[in-house]
């Protein structure tokens, strides 16, 4: 798949496991570096959904702000990325992780007072998120990017649903999640097949395998 298909592409999560001209990405990279707004605009019509989706798992009342900082990251400091589209969807999803960290730390020292219970009475339901071997991918091979984000949510620990997101919603391999989480790559696959093995206690036997 070329990458002018990629970034156009409606489902950035399924379209970043297929095939992509590294010369055309550098391409499109060069020219968002230099400031040229379409080129920016295409990078973020093929990132936004999934980071959003990852973000939305993790705070879903910080997933707007931290995004919106993060692409700010992205246009200051894209001159000096240099990868291919692997690496860019890994330094995309670093400078989110740090940000959502950055955000929760803000967060938690602005409260100050407790708040009181009829403050939450009216909020809304925060819910709005390869090798077939791989268990992150049987979990999610027959649901939508947006109902897998859901059950990692409802159903996993932070730290499993993180390694989830990050190898399903943003595309990344064991060893660049285990370098964005400061993780040895055993412990991301021993996070994955526990998420996958909770996953399947949860849900009748052949609903998520086929």
């Amino acid at each position: 798949m070329a990458v002018a298909d990629t970034l156009a592409a409606s489902d950035p999560p399924r379209a970043a496991r297929g095939r992509r001209s590294p010369v055309r990405f550098d391409a499109i990279v060069e020219a968002a570096a230099r400031g040229e707004e379409e080129a920016l605009a295409q990078l973020f019509r093929a990132y936004q959904p999934m980071l959003l989706r990852y973000l939305r798992s993790r705070a879903v009342d910080l997933a707007d702000d931290v995004a919106g900082e993060v692409w700010v990251a992205v246009a200051r400091h894209l001159g000096r990325f240099v990868g291919d589209e692997a690496g860019f969807r890994r330094w995309l999803f670093t400078i989110a992780r740090c940000r959502l960290i950055e955000a929760h730390r803000r967060k938690a020292r602005q409260r100050t007072a407790p708040t009181a219970p009829e403050t939450f009475d009216d909020h809304d339901d925060p819910h709005p998120g390869t090798d077939r071997d791989d268990p992150a991918t049987v979990v999610v091979d027959q649901m939508s990017a947006q109902q897998a984000v859901e059950m990692i949510v409802a159903g996993l620990s932070p730290d499993q649903a993180e390694v989830v997101l990050l190898r399903i919603v943003a595309g990344l391999g064991v060893s660049e999640v285990a370098a964005i989480m400061g993780r040895s790559p055993t412990s991301i696959r021993v996070l994955c097949h526990r998420a996958l093995r909770h996953l399947r206690d949860r849900f009748p036997e052949g609903q998520l395998v086929p």
